[in-house]
């Protein structure tokens, strides 16, 4: 259980960090960052995309998309635009190091991190159900911090 102001904090910790990853498991996406020895994790499984100045990256809808192969097994098979695109960015922002640069929870759990190039990562809540959860941030290595969207889902 997290509050609003746990939440708060949590995202405001990204400010500073590393970003390290972009990919999926199953359909949630992930970002990954590392700041001060700490890994940390964003698991949105609701609407998310990312996005350079007015152009959109790629988003969760992308998962639905087939990038290669058979369009039955792409997605199983990580061979969607969505894995095409997070795969690419993640290769971008290892080699040219790329960091947040501001972090902040909006409206109804709205997650937005400004990362450095123009870059920016959202997530958009969008079931109205209080026990759904519909994004994560967590210290990968300490199970003890993990900041969950809605607070009241798991109960």
């Amino acid at each position: 259980m997290s509050t609003t102001e746990e939440l708060e904090a949590a995202v405001a910790e990204l400010v500073g960090c590393r970003v390290v990853e972009f990919s999926r498991t199953v359909n949630i996406a992930i970002v990954g960052f590392q700041g001060d020895g700490v890994e940390k994790r964003l698991h949105a499984q609701c609407p998310f995309r990312v996005t350079h100045r007015e152009q959109l990256l790629f988003g969760s809808v992308d998962m639905l998309y087939r990038d290669t192969g058979d369009a039955e097994t792409a997605f199983d098979e990580y061979r969607t635009k969505f894995d095409r695109q997070a795969r690419q960015l993640t290769g971008m922002v290892t080699e040219h190091e790329c960091f947040v640069e501001s972090a902040a929870l909006g409206p109804v759990g709205l997650l937005s991190a400004r990362l450095s190039g123009n870059v920016v990562v959202e997530v958009f809540p969008a079931c109205g159900g209080r026990n759904v959860e519909q994004w994560r941030l967590f210290d990968w290595h300490d199970t003890s911090r993990h900041f969950v969207y809605p607070d009241s889902a798991g109960k």
